[in-house]
């Protein structure tokens, strides 16, 4: 298994959005309401002409196919990741994608500390930070989605 990751390109916006409309993958990332095709391209085509400069994304490669993605989002405070595996889960794809993208951004921006946000109703994605890592902060924030409250658990993890 050949894992990668690389900049997103245009070629991979079909499967990106079809992802985005996947009722599964809505619910664990809080996908509220799903884009159209069209706002979907507009945000990509920002992102890509270097209009989002908070925004890193990267798309995962399982030998040479799109199978997820990954992002870092920098605020003032923190710095966010987030990650979407869509095939191939619990093969270990995720977590090599992960410390690829984790050394990318160390050595890019010098990112020491990053945080990911996750629900605490999707355990997968719980269990999956904390087995590399990420360590539970007491920070949580309710969130709406779909009409119904939503806990979102903040996690960290060092980078040094």
């Amino acid at each position: 298994m050949d894992v990668a990751i690389t900049e997103i390109k245009r070629c991979h916006l079909d499967v990106l959005h079809e992802w985005e409309r996947d009722e599964k993958l809505q619910v664990q990332t809080g996908v509220d309401v799903p884009r159209t095709y069209e706002q979907f391209l507009h945000a990509y085509k920002a992102y890509l002409n270097g209009e989002k400069p908070n925004l890193y994304l990267r798309a995962v490669l399982l030998d040479g196919q799109l199978i997820g993605k990954v992002e870092l989002f920098r605020t003032t405070e923190k710095d966010f990741i987030g990650m979407v595996i869509a095939e191939k889960r619990n093969s270990g794809v995720g977590t090599r994608a992960l410390f690829l993208f984790l050394d990318e951004i160390y050595e890019r921006f010098g990112i020491k500390h990053v945080f990911a946000e996750v629900y605490e109703d999707n355990t997968r994605s719980l269990h999956f930070f904390k087995k590399n890592g990420f360590q539970t902060t007491r920070e949580k924030k309710r969130e709406w989605f779909r009409g119904k409250p939503r806990e979102l658990i903040t996690m960290k993890k060092d980078l040094q």
